[in-house]
Formats: C-alpha cells, structure tokens, sequence
C-alpha cells in the first residue's frame, strides 16, 4: 500500500478498529462498500482498484 501526496478534492484514511466479535475481512469490505454506495454516497468512496490520489481529480 503506497499513500500520495493529498489533493484537495479527497483524502485517504487508515483505520484501525477493535471489533467485538470476530469477522472476516471480506464481510468488513463489504459493509464499507454497502455505506459507500448507500447512505453515505458522496461523502465515502470505495474501491479495490489501483489507483494514485490522481486519479481523483
């Protein structure tokens, strides 16, 4: 995992959580998917594509 330089349109996240209970990494990428496509949208993006902070603009 590479971070770039930010750009003024989007910023980029590390998160680090303690959960209660354990659960498996796809199902944590799909319920971030789910926000990002649903009450979230426009405010969260999801991907799983390679791309630079560039690509954003």
């Amino acid at each position: 995992m590479a971070f770039r330089v930010p750009t003024p349109n989007m910023s980029v996240v590390d998160l680090t959580v303690c959960l209660e209970k354990p659960a498996k990494y796809d199902d944590i990428k799909d319920t971030v998917k789910a926000a990002a496509e649903g009450p979230m949208k426009g405010i969260l993006g999801y991907t799983e594509d390679q791309v630079v902070s560039t690509d954003f603009n």
